[in-house]
């Protein structure tokens, strides 16, 4: 994912806290009959654990006795402060859930599948020449403030503010390429771009991508920033929840919305606190303090719930991604040699046994899995680290600098799987874990960057470029923000810039396919392993839906929940 760094893991607040929540508890009873009796799901999803292109899930809970009764308000935790909820200038992974949960866009993927269907659009259609899109709108679709029904007015102006907020947005990237838009019709939007963009829907699909806001609110509370104050504590948005509490570093409360047109959500609220600790979340979940743990959990603490009739785990295919960033500019990784012998002597299979489990598969292709068929962009070394040993013994230099991210536990595991590899090999190899928003301005710092980054991270989108472009793309002035160690690779680049405006679906797969064939070829990236996003949750919720881009969230306004019997 393409992310500004998030913000610094909050601390505790301890008991303060615990009263907002344990009264939410209180009330959970009460509201699980008349949730369940009124409730429908929102058209086109079709999500149910365990179904064929479904998540899968272990313990959907109540299997072959009395049903498990689902809380209709559940508690979460997030591990770090997310930031603004301004759909606009959110940018990162913690957060993402609050994001679409009281916002929706034009279009969205399909349940677990890179397949783009209906959102706030219902239908749309593409001219010929890739320069012009005509959505039909969704009606009788309301704003959170009462405003409404939804025009395409209310869509022209929200993503006509994402565009003039500029740098303040780092995803308005994805409408850079807008001329103009046509809301002579109320029901229609027609929008006009200055060239081809290949990925313009999943633009418009993605987490990140532009949301639809009540107009009238926006003019209303615009003040001096464009909205960006008022946004930081309340929302303009469509979707099947509010946000009735912000309180940055501690907690946020999403209520359901009545008249949100999917319908009346089971859920009727979300209580989010700042839980760094997972052992905490953990002890939480198992006391009925929590009902969920979004991510983050090791193969180890999982397998506690597995067997639990009380819980389900779900994993879902992600686009999600393990790699290993070489540094091509200084250090002994500058020769391609050693670099491609790297790549060698890394043992994929052992890292996902070890460390993932079921929860990741080795990675074969440069993209995340979904992004871009097989073959194009295969990158599948064989593994032989005798390759790396045997030039090892030439060098004068056998330090090597690894280091790993540590907004994930299990990077450390890896990290130290692979310094033993190296070490096996005759390099000095140390570890050190460093934070996301240090990785996050390496790009700008190279007297700072590691020989190796290990990290995990997923693309703004489903789409090759989303993916390429951020993390892969030589750095310049606009590009590569996120590309940690500058992989500059120039017929990489080539071949991503010709795929970005180019209007055949085969034209476009074979441009991404050579960019990351050349990628490949360079030694800059050796991708590890395609990561599921898990979740562990009480028993008694049923109809998930999971998106493969949008990491570490539930779409809450789907859930249906079981009453006891």
């Amino acid at each position: 994912m393409s992310t500004t760094p998030p913000s610094q893991t909050a601390q505790l607040r301890g008991d303060r806290r615990r009263p907002w929540r344990v009264a939410a508890l209180a009330v959970t009873a009460a509201l699980v009959v008349a949730a369940c009796s009124s409730s429908s799901s929102k058209s086109g999803s079709t999500a149910s654990t365990g179904s064929s292109g479904s998540g899968s899930s272990s313990n959907s809970g109540g299997s072959g006795g009395a049903k498990v009764t689902a809380p209709a308000v559940v508690n979460i935790g997030f591990v770090a402060d997310m930031g603004v909820p301004d759909p606009d200038i959110f940018y990162e992974l913690e957060g993402n859930v609050v994001i679409t949960s009281a916002y929706e866009g034009l279009l969205q993927y399909g349940n677990n599948t890179t397949q783009i269907i209906p959102d706030l659009a219902t239908s749309w259609t593409i001219s010929p020449d890739g320069m012009t899109y005509t959505f039909q709108l969704r009606p009788n679709v309301m704003f959170h403030d009462g405003s409404g029904p939804m025009t395409s007015k209310d869509v022209a102006a929200s993503f006509m503010r994402r565009t003039a907020l500029g740098a303040t947005s780092p995803p308005g990237y994805m409408l850079t390429s807008v001329a103009s838009y046509d809301t002579s019709n109320p029901q229609v939007l027609v929008i006009h771009l200055k060239q081809p963009v290949a990925p313009f829907l999943d633009y418009l699909a993605a987490p990140y991508g532009p949301k639809v806001e009540d107009a009238s609110g926006l003019a209303a509370h615009a003040g001096t920033d464009m909205d960006q104050t008022w946004l930081k504590t309340h929302d303009l948005g469509t979707g099947p929840y509010t946000i009735s509490q912000f309180v940055p570093g501690d907690h946020y409360t999403l209520t359901s919305f009545p008249q949100w047109w999917g319908g009346v959500p089971q859920v009727t609220e979300i209580h989010i606190s700042i839980l760094p600790d997972l052992s905490t979340q953990q002890l939480e979940l198992q006391s009925g303090q929590l009902q969920m743990i979004l991510h983050g959990l090791s193969i180890q603490d999982e397998a506690t719930y597995e067997h639990n009739p009380k819980y389900q785990v779900l994993r879902f295919p992600a686009n999600f991604k393990l790699l290993l960033a070489i540094n091509m500019h200084s250090g002994i990784f500058q020769s391609l040699a050693l670099r491609q012998a790297l790549r060698q002597a890394v043992n994929k299979a052992e890292i996902v046994s070890a460390v993932y489990g079921q929860d990741a598969t080795v990675s074969t292709q440069i993209y995340p899995t979904g992004e871009l068929p097989l073959p194009l962009g295969a990158d599948d070394p064989t593994y032989d680290p005798s390759v790396l040993a045997n030039l090892v013994k030439g060098l004068s230099d056998k330090h090597v600098d690894l280091a790993y991210t540590n907004d994930d536990a299990r990077n450390q595991r890896v990290a130290e799987i692979i310094q033993t590899e190296l070490q096996s090999a005759g390099l000095d190899a140390t570890v050190r874990g460093i934070p996301l928003t240090l990785a996050y301005s390496l790009s700008s710092e190279p007297s700072q960057r590691p020989d190796l980054l290990l990290t995990t991270t997923n693309p703004d989108a489903s789409a090759p470029d989303t993916w390429v472009r951020i993390y892969l793309h030589t750095v310049n002035s606009t590009d590569g923000s996120l590309n940690y160690l500058d992989c500059s690779v120039p017929a990489a680049d080539q071949a991503m810039d010709t795929g970005l405006h180019l209007t055949s679906p085969s034209a476009v797969q074979a441009a991404y396919g050579q960019a990351g064939d050349d990628l490949s070829a360079s030694g800059c990236i050796d991708n590890i392993a395609d990561v599921e996003d898990v979740v562990v949750a009480a028993a008694g919720y049923s109809n998930w839906f999971h998106q493969p881009p949008d990491l570490f969230t539930v779409r809450f306004g789907l859930l249906k929940l079981s009453s006891g019997s």
